[in-house]
């Protein structure tokens, strides 16, 4: 008789989800010692630190199954960190630092050989496998299926899968000079050898192939979930050999590509996303880069007729400034009376989508509700950079269908995270 591991989590997990293990003391001449508890050791494997974080924690027996159970994710997604890729990043595949964790769980028990004697602790006497926890936060029942069905299969690039992207909308349209990143995630990251772009013309004739080599760490957990260059000037801005092709990759003639990742010499390893080049629109093009439900970013242009504006507050008090001069009293019209002392505002944009469908309408929901967002901008050296952002007012978002409302418009307001102040 001894301690059996009834629920495990899967090989990979949203962390920001229930990731609940359970163990099973199967002796009951043992369960009910007095004081009896069971003892997990979360072991998660922290690459910013280079070392292993060990978190113990210890729960009694539930009263009528006798089994214990230990929610993981809170101590797990402490190590969880996703970071949008650097605006002047010259990779097209590259390492997402701490986005997906590497831990195990050793699992014991502690009791007392009779009421009278201390309590004695049995570390380890099971161990668990190797998993994988990412910045994942997924609706419930949509979490349900996940976890009951092995659906994160559905997502490990390999040469058994053809994994998904880490995205819920596969056919985006791109300005030629934005910036843009897909993630994805590996059960084998060796397999992911290089990236295949496929450029065509407005007559749908290929213009051009380019395969660009997988130079990040594959034996490093890390490259378990890398982002891949996607945009075009992130196309345009990897550096290095290419396998087959040469520098630009996207260029004026260019108006659709694809992109899929291979294990050498040529096997599909992931599906296929197909991009669309748009042209710039009559309104100033907002473009948003957000944190996604599984902890990737997508980006979105906002076409429609967005508007800044600014907010603020301000602090005043009376002066007690008099009037006298050397000939008496004098009162001016600029005589002042009263004085801001303090004002602070900040930036926003009230952002319009333009008109979109259905299928976009649905994935923008995960921005309405995204804890994280990047503004694109042009910085005072001339290239694309990224403002950090939040959304402002109350957070909604409203089903609509194509066939009844026909075409519709998103609304979001940003607010650019930093605040002004003007003192005196």
């Amino acid at each position: 008789m001894a301690i059996v591991i009834e629920t495990e989590n899967q090989d990979f997990s949203p962390v920001y989800n229930k990731m609940e293990d359970c163990i099973f003391q199967n002796d009951a001449s043992i369960r009910t010692k007095p004081d009896y508890r069971y003892i997990f050791e979360i072991k998660i494997v922290d690459y910013i630190s280079a070392s292993t974080v060990v978190f113990t924690t210890k729960v009694s027996p539930d009263p009528i199954h006798g089994l214990g159970v230990q929610d993981l994710s809170g101590h797990i997604q402490k190590y969880i960190k996703e970071n949008i890729v650097p605006h002047d990043d010259t990779d097209a595949i590259r390492i997402t630092d701490n986005a997906v964790i590497r831990y195990y769980v050793e699992y014991g028990e502690e009791y007392r050989l009779t009421s009278s004697d201390p309590i004695v602790e049995y570390k380890n006497l099971v161990t668990g496998s190797d998993k994988y926890a990412f910045g994942g936060s997924l609706e419930h029942h949509r979490w349900i299926d996940f976890y009951n069905n092995a659906e994160y299969l559905n997502y490990l690039f390999d040469t058994n899968n053809q994994g998904e992207f880490l995205t819920n909308y596969k056919t985006p349209s791109v300005y030629i000079t934005d910036l843009g990143w897909h993630w994805y995630l590996s059960e084998t990251p060796s397999q992911v050898d290089f990236m295949r772009v496929l450029t065509y013309d407005s007559a749908g004739a290929l213009i051009g192939t380019f395969d660009i080599p997988n130079n990040a760490v594959t034996a490093s957990d890390r490259s378990r979930m890398n982002s891949v260059a996607t945009a075009p000037q992130s196309l345009n801005n990897i550096t290095g050999a290419f396998l087959v092709g040469a520098q630009p990759v996207i260029t004026s003639s260019v108006a659709s590509y694809t992109i899929q990742c291979f294990q050498s010499p040529g096997t599909a390893v992931g599906e296929i996303l197909t991009f669309t080049i748009d042209s710039e629109c009559f309104y100033e093009t907002y473009r948003v880069h957000f944190k996604n439900e599984y902890g990737a970013y997508d980006s979105f242009n906002f076409k429609g007729e967005s508007k800044r504006r600014s907010e603020g507050e301000s602090k005043d008090y009376v002066t007690n400034e008099n009037n006298l001069s050397a000939s008496g009293i004098t009162y001016k019209h600029t005589d002042v009376k009263k004085v801001n002392y303090y004002t602070k505002f900040d930036n926003r944009v009230s952002l319009q989508s333009g008109l979109i469908n259905e299928d976009q309408l649905n994935w923008l929901k995960e921005m309405t509700f995204s804890p994280q967002l990047y503004l694109e901008f042009v910085d005072s050296s001339g290239v694309h950079n990224f403002k950090p952002a939040i959304i402002k007012g109350s957070k909604s978002w409203q089903e609509l269908k194509d066939q009844v409302d026909k075409v519709f418009n998103f609304e979001l307001e940003i607010e650019l995270a930093d605040n002004f102040r003007q003192s005196r």
